[in-house]
């Protein structure tokens, strides 16, 4: 089980999730994904497969969330090769 804890989230994927999962997300470009919100930011939303529950991140959240998703796809390769 992979964890993904990301300021207030926290993710569990299986290793075959994650790596799907890191490819979606790296997939969406925060320009083209963004929209503005009231406070004045814009934010690009993660939908989840439960309608009601969605992520915001900022654009400096969101390329934090994905470098260390990225740099967890590097581990996993280093996991697989000592086993």
């Amino acid at each position: 089980m992979l964890n993904i804890w990301h300021q207030n989230l926290l993710l569990c994927f299986t290793p075959s999730q994650f790596v799907s999962f890191q490819r979606f997300t790296n997939d969406m470009g925060f320009e083209d994904r963004c929209f503005p919100f009231p406070d004045g930011s814009e934010r690009v939303v993660l939908c989840t497969p439960n309608r009601d529950i969605n992520f915001v991140f900022t654009e400096e959240e969101w390329d934090d969330f994905n470098s260390a998703m990225i740099e967890s796809l590097y581990m996993l390769e280093v996991y697989s090769l000592v086993n």
